[in-house]
């Protein structure tokens, strides 16, 4: 079976790299229209600060996370354009004000150079350390993630562009101590495929379930009929010696089989010092040398001169009907945010009204009116007949 787990995931390790060599063109490019077209709006949009610009610059800095998005929507320029705005949002929005907090760990990483036979690194994870965390387990796991993708970033740096780097983990998920009636992290499962896996696509090349027995066959049956195909194909149920010889004993902690000291006692580089400071600045606690050079830690970033926002049905608006970009200083010179459907049925509303608001609101009004009038003589008929009805019960 480790013959097999093995070719599996050369194979597939092998179709990644090719697809990230080939489509980095595709990448740059995307990346300029990031930094040309839609970052500025969303510097409007959501009044960003410098510190705020220079956190998301930071982020599409990172080409494996846009290719992982890019590759996500089968390589459709405007489909991940949307999605990579939609990322930067929550990023803002939910992800940056979480990182300040602290939070339990609940993923351990093995330090470089150990890394599975292809060279990726491996993390492991105890799904009973997960059992006695209270509502706080969703942040942790948010922060734990983020600093997965930051480690891949840094673990980039030192090579050359010839040379290959990790685009993914092993993860491998220890199953020992969780009894099926106490376990309540089925919710969480699901939170984490539709809310955080999006947001960080491609960043599992396999996925180890250690220590799994008879009694999670059932959690199993339910998962196999939500993951997709593709994922189904990345999770194995590796016995300790198929293990062993996929991994070898150099790479596995001690209670593994491995020859590697206790898991514990390996140091983690999930949290090194190069995690530390890609936290937002404004949400760690300033040092006294800090506060000094506090401007001199912030990038300038250029905003575009007295920016402004044409409304989608100005006049001044060549694009009418979707939002634009323009300098109070070179008018003349737009530049065209995004196009969504939605804009496109808002024109048409505001259009439609325009033409016809009068006369609808006039149609409306005498309809209203013959509704009265109806309502009124039938109310009249009402009434007749039942005085009639009253006369004739009293004659009789």
């Amino acid at each position: 079976m480790s013959r097999g787990i093995h070719a599996i995931l050369q194979e597939s390790n092998e179709k990644l790299l090719i697809q990230y060599d080939t489509t980095q063109s595709d990448v740059s490019a995307i990346l300029a229209t990031l930094n040309q077209d839609v970052l500025p709006h969303l510097i409007i949009e959501l009044g960003l600060r410098d510190i705020d610009v220079a956190w998301v610059i930071e982020w599409l800095n990172d080409t494996a996370s846009i290719f992982r998005l890019l590759r996500r929507h089968k390589f459709t320029w405007s489909f991940a354009l949307e999605e990579i705005r939609n990322v930067l949002v929550w990023r803002l929005q939910v992800l940056r004000p979480l990182l300040g907090a602290a939070q339990p760990r609940l993923l351990h990483c093995l330090p470089p150079p150990i890394a599975d036979p292809l060279g990726r690194p491996m993390v492991f994870v105890k799904i009973s350390s997960l059992q006695g965390l209270e509502m706080s387990v969703r942040v942790a796991l948010l922060q734990e993630v983020e600093r997965l993708r930051v480690h891949l970033e840094y673990i980039k740096g030192p090579h050359d562009n010839n040379e290959r780097f990790p685009l993914q983990y092993v993860v491998l998920v220890d199953l020992e101590g969780v009894s099926i009636p106490n376990f309540k992290n089925l919710e969480l499962f699901s939170w984490l495929l539709t809310d955080v896996i999006p947001r960080y696509p491609g960043m599992l090349a396999a996925v180890f379930l250690l220590n799994y027995s008879w009694m999670h066959s059932g959690v199993w049956s339910i998962a196999k009929r939500v993951l997709p195909s593709s994922a189904l194909s990345r999770v194995f149920f590796p016995s300790r010696d198929q293990l062993l010889d996929y991994c070898s004993a150099a790479t596995l902690p001690a209670e593994y089989g491995g020859s590697l000291a206790p898991l514990d006692q390996i140091e983690d580089p999930l949290h090194f010092e190069h995690q530390i400071i890609h936290a937002p600045p404004d949400l760690r606690a300033p040092s006294p040398r800090s506060t000094d050079t506090h401007a001199q830690q912030v990038p300038s970033i250029k905003r575009p001169p007295s920016s402004v926002l044409l409304p989608p049905t100005s006049a001044l608006n060549p694009f009418f009907g979707y939002p634009v970009v323009t300098s109070s200083s070179t008018p003349h010179i737009v530049r065209q945010v995004r196009r969504r459907k939605r804009d496109l049925l808002r024109t048409l509303a505001v259009l439609w009204w325009q033409r016809w608001g009068s006369r609808a609101i006039s149609f409306v009004c005498v309809c209203a009116m013959v509704a009265l009038i109806a309502t009124r003589a039938r109310l009249k008929r009402l009434a007749i007949s039942w005085l009639r009805l009253s006369g004739f019960l009293i004659k009789s």
